[in-house]
């Protein structure tokens, strides 16, 4: 991405680029890059120690839990390349926690079938929303798969508390079942009342930054409730516990979704093209 100002005109345009041609014209925008991998490679080791240690699996579920939403935005903006070390870490946690191999690759096929099939709902939405109501606003589904990785994010870090918790590796299943439907009933609330106020005759109606804010306070406020509900009827936590979680997951999950969109908003449009957003109806438009 390159910005220009005139004393006529000013504004930015993008152009695509492979990685060592924005590595050789505009390393600040690789940077947050750089950090974040050396961030994810600390939070690896960290979690491998803790693992190791047996003593310290408090930390090992931070660590990974806090890994796997750094990798939520990575994910959007430059492909599930990074999802394979994370698999590596929860399987290594769940040996710790005593699981035996069969439990284990239990475990992380129960993850899998949750996060396509979330994935894949979420894809259905898109579908419908784009063939009833036309372009999603603000241009593309870029947005609203972040939703739904953040969502996974929350799943893993909910899971892996509870389980440190519980010593018992099938509560991460359960942490990824108390996240997506958390997470997506709020959307669809949130989504529903926006179709009826941005599209009241049918057409989508622009009503700028007003809108967007809008938009995000209410799912702040939605997710928070919701998440709360799901921990205490579906983890069955404490309603003092449940509440905290709910608030301090949403805000997480807010501070990730912003940052991804301040860090990784140049990479999107680079020449490493984003697996989801080439599915038909959810790409990014031009």
């Amino acid at each position: 991405m390159q910005c220009f100002h005139y004393p006529t005109a000013s504004g930015c345009s993008s152009r695509s680029a492979s990685l060592p041609d924005m590595m050789a014209t505009a390393p600040e925008q690789v940077a947050p890059l750089l950090v974040a991998v050396a961030a994810l490679l600390l939070l690896a080791l960290t979690a491998s120690w803790a693992v190791s240690d047996g003593s310290h699996l408090t930390l090992a579920a931070i660590s990974i839990g806090t890994y796997a939403f750094l990798i939520a935005g990575a994910s959007v903006a430059l492909g599930p390349w990074l999802v394979g070390p994370l698999l590596l870490l929860i399987a290594m946690y769940a040996s710790a926690l005593g699981g035996r191999s069969r439990e284990i690759a239990g475990s992380l096929l129960r993850i899998g079938a949750l996060t396509f099939g979330a994935f894949a709902v979420a894809y259905l939405f898109a579908q419908g929303w784009a063939l009833r109501l036309g372009p999603f606003p603000g241009g593309g589904f870029d947005s609203f798969w972040l939703y739904v990785a953040l969502s996974s994010a929350a799943g893993i870090a909910i899971g892996l508390g509870l389980a440190a918790v519980r010593r018992d590796i099938a509560e991460i299943a359960r942490g990824m079942v108390v996240a997506y439907a958390s997470f997506g009933a709020a959307g669809l609330v949130v989504a529903l009342g926006s179709v009826a106020i941005m599209y009241p005759h049918g057409s989508y109606v622009a009503f700028g930054l007003a809108a967007l804010w809008g938009v995000v306070f209410w799912l702040i406020v939605a997710n928070s409730i919701a998440i709360s509900i799901a921990m205490r009827t579906v983890a069955r936590v404490w309603w003092g516990s449940a509440v905290r979680a709910g608030i301090t997951l949403t805000l997480v999950a807010l501070i990730c979704g912003i940052a991804t969109f301040a860090s990784f908003g140049p990479l999107a449009a680079s020449g490493v093209a984003p697996p989801l957003l080439i599915l038909p109806n959810t790409a990014t438009a031009p």
